[in-house]
């Protein structure tokens, strides 16, 4: 099983050991100066455990070109690093300039199709403003991942022609996402990923606890049910969703 999007950083030890044993891969994001260091020092220790950096929407108020120039610098120097993100645009709160969320969205994009890297894309309250940038840029020929999608069906319809492919995590779960249920039904199998966003979003059967990427055999078993499908069949789905999109044979579990 793959945990496509996770926050090893930010787990205390003990849940980073069991995730990193009971998982046979975790992408771990960097999005921010000292996540990005910690993601990678946590990459290249553990076999099983690839990375991702880039800067989040929300974090992006004190960075600048230089910052990019490094960034793209970091991921070509260390093969750990498979995908540029997650970037985006987040409009729920107004935390950050929207000129700046779209000036360093565009410069992530870029850097991404330099490097023919996947890239993560996080999209908050800017559907629109997500379709009409990232059409700018189109194709993307190493495709990306609509993290923890919670868009509407425009933006999945969209996303699904520009090749993308659509990650769900735990609150699809809780008894009020009628709307992501709906949205998941639509989606190819071999479009679908799932994640933990740890520890964020814990899956309804553990909702009120810090989330660990353990619990995506919740969402799994979950999602399994609700479209119907063996749930070893699911799991073997998405894992082959997620090799081809990052072109990784994925090894055995790791001993710690």
């Amino acid at each position: 099983m793959v945990d496509t999007h996770c926050h090893l950083d930010m787990l205390p030890q003990e849940d980073l050991i069991e995730s990193v044993k009971g998982l046979d891969v975790l992408l771990t994001i960097g999005c921010d100066k000292e996540e990005i260091k910690k993601a990678v020092e946590i990459g290249n220790s553990y076999e099983n455990v690839f990375v991702a950096v880039g800067y989040h929407p929300y974090d992006v108020s004190d960075i600048d070109d230089n910052d990019l120039q490094d960034l793209e610098n970091l991921i070509n120097s260390n093969e750990k690093i498979v995908a540029v993100g997650e970037c985006g645009l987040d409009f729920y709160r107004d935390k950050t300039p929207k000129d700046k969320q779209e000036y360093f969205f565009k410069k992530q994009i870029e850097i991404a199709k330099r490097l023919k890297k996947p890239i993560i894309i996080h999209s908050r309250s800017a559907e629109r403003d997500t379709e009409r940038i990232l059409s700018e840029y189109l194709p993307l020929e190493a495709s990306g991942i609509m993290h923890c999608f919670g868009g509407d069906e425009r933006l999945l319809d969209f996303s699904l022609e520009a090749g993308f492919y659509i990650s769900f995590a735990g609150n699809v779960t809780y008894p009020k996402a009628d709307n992501l249920r709906a949205l998941l039904r639509k989606v190819p199998l071999d479009r679908l990923l799932l994640e933990t966003d740890s520890p964020f979003l814990s899956p309804q059967q553990v909702r009120g606890t810090q989330n660990k990427p353990t619990n995506i055999y919740y969402t799994l078993e979950y999602v399994s049910k609700l479209l119907g499908i063996d749930k070893d069949e699911l799991e073997k789905i998405l894992d082959e969703n997620f090799s081809r999109l990052t072109s990784l044979t994925l090894p055995s579990k790791s001993k710690v």
